[in-house]
């Protein structure tokens, strides 16, 4: 990233203002506005849970909205002429597990980190670009579980066990064996099974990476650029080769990510628009 903390500051003319709480108590209020985002897929679990896992008959979730099982799979095949998550795994998935495997796995983890890393990072270093970033991670949320919600969608792995594409795993913790992390590995397994099995459009895990990518964009160099735009690409192939997501769960989720981005825009000019006199005498804001 470009520029010292110091630097930043002159160079929008804002500081922090000054708090009595050390570093790591800054980081918990930082982080406190994240927990909206637990709430949000706490509700959105809630909502899918009539839908049960593998029924091929017709399912809704809580508010009457059908299950999409079909649509997003032929939406793949319609541009591809076929679903990406069966042509890679037909030619990568052999029994046994590999490097591109473990390199999947390790990629697949960092979103779970990759937002209160980002807020951490925002806070210490961009802070007068704070409200930016939390009013498009709250926007990027919202859409992205009210997707859940409005369009429960089955992903590739659910779409195989229902007959409706052909042979797909989730496969997303299977490199971590290869890293000798089995412990991990069941964790994470552990983890899916309780969590929403239809929460795939948008996929938020793509969006998480282009919505960093796109935030850090300005103030990074170009060597840094290489490493997000490396990222947001990589991101995407995880997602398809484990068949946790179509490519147009993908593309959804990185729409997100650009609507998320630009709300953060507009309420940062906002929030930081001059107030003076107006050529009438009042007030502009």
């Amino acid at each position: 990233m470009t520029g010292t903390r110091e630097e930043q500051r002159s160079e929008t003319g804002q500081r922090p203002p000054p708090s009595r709480h050390g570093p790591v108590a800054q980081l918990l209020i930082a982080w406190s506005p994240l927990s909206l985002i637990l709430i949000a897929y706490a509700a959105a679990d809630w909502v899918a849970t009539t839908i049960v896992v593998g029924d091929p008959g017709d399912q809704a979730n809580r508010l009457g909205f059908a299950l999409h099982v079909i649509g997003p799979a032929a939406a793949d095949r319609h541009v591809f002429g076929a679903v990406p998550s069966v042509w890679l795994q037909a030619r990568l998935v052999d029994g046994s597990v590999h490097w591109y495997d473990a390199l999947a796995a390790l990629v697949y983890l960092t979103h779970f980190v990759t937002i209160p890393v980002m807020t951490a990072l925002v806070w210490f270093r961009f802070w007068d670009r704070f409200t930016a970033w939390l009013a498009a991670v709250l926007a990027f949320t919202t859409v992205g579980v009210g997707g859940y919600v409005v369009y429960p969608a089955a992903p590739p792995w659910l779409a195989s066990d229902m007959g409706v594409v052909g042979p797909v795993r989730r496969i997303s913790g299977l490199g971590l064996d290869y890293l000798h992390l089995g412990a991990l590995d069941r964790l994470i397994t552990s983890g899916q099974a309780d969590s929403n099995p239809v929460a795939a459009m948008p996929s938020l895990h793509a969006g998480a990476a282009l919505l960093v990518a796109l935030f850090l964009w300005p103030v990074a160099t170009r060597r840094w650029r290489v490493v997000l735009a490396s990222y947001v690409a990589a991101m995407a192939a995880t997602l398809v080769y484990t068949g946790e997501h179509y490519v147009v769960d993908v593309v959804a989720g990185w729409a997100t990510a650009v609507l998320a981005v630009a709300v953060g825009v507009l309420v940062h000019r906002r929030v930081t628009r001059p107030r003076g006199r107006s050529s009438r005498g009042g007030l502009t804001t």
